[in-house]
């Protein structure tokens, strides 16, 4: 965590943890509210922009009270939503030197943008609406009048003013070792001696409770002592209070010890005792966890502190993966990008195995389909929690009939260690190897794997086709002998010579 924006909308107060830089936070508005936001002055970040955003998506950038900085901005804003975007910027110390450097006015011309680099109050008067681009900027006044457009900004960084009439530019400096004054800000184990109150021309806010003064000031700083509050007893220093990210020295009872950093000065430091680690898949499973570590590789103990960074080893074969951790109630869990891939087929009766078991999201795992303990399939597919197969591609079709075309009623198909049954005709098999051995009444015929295989054998339904088809046959010669006797006989009948 990077620090803490604190924003405040009408009397809601919102702590929120800043995670990344540059960091954009949106809270909802539904209208008109009064608004400020702060972020610790001795951080490097800053508050770059603020905006009112609508239903409809449309910015607009709300005016503020003067005079706002990137540490500290308030006013009032009207919209649908309020966004506020914090990035890198600078760290201040506990005394902020404040020197005007000069003024000076400048024409502007349309299609000239005017570039303004560094600290600076701008105020505009133009005959047609400014545009400001760039960051670390706000508009702390704006007026029209007989066709003039009057603005006031306040920059920080780099802005370019698109405009046609004239600025006025105030310069200012925050870094010179003698300042026209300085503002004072409050922080914890610090303390400013050789300055007296002070009424500047115009305020510059860096913090809500700031002070102005005049003098020589001296920084005096002091070690902070915090309670070590939970499960576990100890001490917790801080021998310098104004470096950023400050460093918490922390001794437990347990005779553990941590250094914690922080963009923040915390007011306790909490502790758990040690209750486990966790980590999980893509999908929510478990997993082993092989060891747990702080920051700096030492070895979980006893006592967990709030701050640290903790991580979960996760061991696979001979990988060890690391992953960040949450602390959740003395509890350390790791959500990684590993998964258990689960083999999920289309036709029951295999079993499938997957090598590795665990395996990073989206790497190559291998799946091996088993049929009764052999090896009928292996493919390769990207790891992920759900691996579907479709097994039943791997089957193939195969009849098989006798000499005459008749279907086999009942038969068994040998595929290397696998064994099919056939009935009426019709098998499914995984051609693993070719030949293979076709199996009827106890004998077997080694065959070639095709759609259709003939047999040299004849089932019962061929022996009846033959049976009827020779019965046939022989009724059929013996109407023909007959016929040849009687065509005879007539012959004979017609003759007036009689044979001896």
């Amino acid at each position: 965590m990077y620090g803490l924006l604190i924003l405040v909308i009408n009397a809601t107060v919102l702590t929120v943890p800043i995670t990344s830089i540059p960091f954009i936070y949106t809270a909802p508005l539904g209208g008109c509210a009064n608004f400020s936001a702060y972020v610790d002055p001795l951080s490097p970040w800053g508050i770059a922009s603020v905006h009112a955003v609508s239903n409809t998506g449309v910015l607009t950038t709300p005016t503020f009270q003067p005079y706002p900085t990137p540490k500290f901005v308030n006013g009032r804003v009207c919209g649908d939503f309020l966004t506020v975007k914090v990035d890198r910027w600078r760290s201040l110390g506990p005394v902020v030197p404040v020197t005007v450097k000069g003024e000076e006015s400048v024409y502007v011309y349309q299609g000239v943008p005017l570039e303004v680099n560094g600290t600076a109050i701008l105020r505009v008067k133009s005959f047609t609406p400014p545009q400001v681009e760039g960051d670390f900027y706000f508009k702390v006044w704006s007026t029209q009048s007989l066709g003039v457009y009057m603005e006031e900004y306040v920059v920080y960084s780099t802005a370019k003013i698109s405009a046609y009439g004239i600025a006025n530019i105030t310069y200012i400096s925050l870094s010179d070792t003698k300042a026209d004054y300085y503002f004072v800000i409050p922080t914890a184990g610090v303390r400013i001696e050789g300055v007296k109150p002070w009424t500047p021309d115009f305020n510059l806010m860096f913090s809500p409770n700031q002070t102005a003064a005049v003098g020589r000031p001296r920084v005096v700083v002091e070690q902070i002592a915090l309670p070590v509050v939970g499960q576990c007893n100890g001490t917790a220093l801080v021998y310098n209070p104004v470096e950023r990210p400050l460093q918490i020295y922390v001794k437990l009872a347990t005779g553990e010890e941590y250094v914690l950093n922080f963009y923040h000065l915390p007011t306790a430091v909490k502790t758990w005792l040690f209750k486990g680690a966790t980590a999980k898949t893509v999908d929510g499973q478990d997993l082993s966890v092989y060891a747990v570590s702080t920051e700096d590789g030492s070895p979980v103990a006893m006592c967990i502190v709030e701050g640290p960074t903790y991580y979960v080893y996760v061991k696979v074969g001979d990988i060890v993966y690391k992953y960040p951790a949450e602390v959740r109630d003395g509890a350390v869990e790791a959500y990684t990008d590993l998964v258990k891939p689960r083999v999920v087929l289309d036709v029951q009766g295999f079993n499938a195995t997957v090598a590795p078991e665990v395996a990073k999201l989206g790497t190559n795992v291998t799946v091996r389909l088993l049929l009764n303990g052999s090896v009928v399939a292996e493919y390769v597919v990207r790891a992920a929690p759900r691996l579907v197969i479709n097994a039943s591609s791997l089957y193939r079709e195969m009849r098989v009939v006798d000499v005459l075309g008749s279907p086999i009623d009942r038969f068994a198909v040998y595929v290397g260690g696998l064994k099919f049954y056939g009935e009426r005709g019709a098998a499914r098999i995984i051609p693993l190897a070719d030949p293979v051995a076709v199996e009827i009444n106890g004998v077997k015929y080694l065959v070639n794997v095709r759609p259709v295989v003939k047999l040299p054998t004849l089932t019962l339904e061929s022996f009846v086709k033959m049976f009827v088809a020779a019965g046939a046959v022989g009724a059929a010669a013996a109407v023909g002998v007959r016929g040849r006797r009687e065509e005879k006989k007539e012959e004979r009948g017609g003759r007036d010579v009689v044979e001896v």
